[in-house]
């Protein structure tokens, strides 16, 4: 999907368990230099920040396919004449900093991408009305870099070339597949 940033391959990683500090870091450096190459062309990198800790209400599966679904409505959009892409941390970062499989990295992930807020989107897109503690992080680095912080409501305002609704639909099945293929049985979306 040409309007998503690349994904780090965590599935070429053959022995993940004795390399998780390797792998980390080795993802940290791919999405530093994607990000960074991106953001010297004519596009425009949005960060879509969307609760992921699960509540009693809500499981993880159902905060990454609120994401997704959401990222899905904003795919292949321009925003002021450039193209958008899209950083999902829910799809990017969650494979690898799987804070459910290793609470330990929740720190870790939260500051990973408070990093990359600071250094490289130019919005940060917030999803839903519930701001969690690691939402709430995101868009006070976003604030503190001065990169723009807008509701998702809003910023769909602004875009041209909205996908309609069957659009919409096959974006949305596409990156679920990516998910499920990435996480296999364990955090599957159906």
């Amino acid at each position: 999907m040409k309007d998503l940033a690349p994904l780090f391959r965590i599935d070429r990683i053959r022995n993940w368990k004795a390399t998780k500090e390797q792998a980390w870091r080795d993802a940290e450096d791919y999405y530093e230099q994607i990000l960074k190459e991106m953001k010297k062309t004519l596009v425009h990198l949005v960060y879509l920040c969307a609760p992921l800790k699960p509540t009693k209400e809500k499981l993880i599966q159902d905060h990454v396919a609120q994401a997704i679904k959401a990222a899905s409505q904003i795919l292949g959009t321009e925003y002021n004449g450039k193209r958008i892409i899209l950083f999902i941390p829910h799809l990017h970062v969650f494979s690898i900093y799987n804070e459910i499989v290793y609470p330990m990295v929740r720190e870790r992930a939260i500051k990973f991408n408070d990093w990359l807020i600071q250094e490289h989107f130019h919005t940060l897109v917030v999803i839903g009305e519930r701001i969690s503690e690691g939402m709430a992080s995101e868009i006070e680095q976003a604030r503190k870099n001065g990169t723009e912080v807008i509701k998702i409501k809003d910023f769909k305002k602004q875009l041209k070339h909205l996908p309609d609704s069957k659009k919409s639909k096959i974006n949305y099945r596409k990156m679920i597949n990516l998910h499920n293929k990435i996480h296999g049985d364990k955090f599957l979306i159906k």
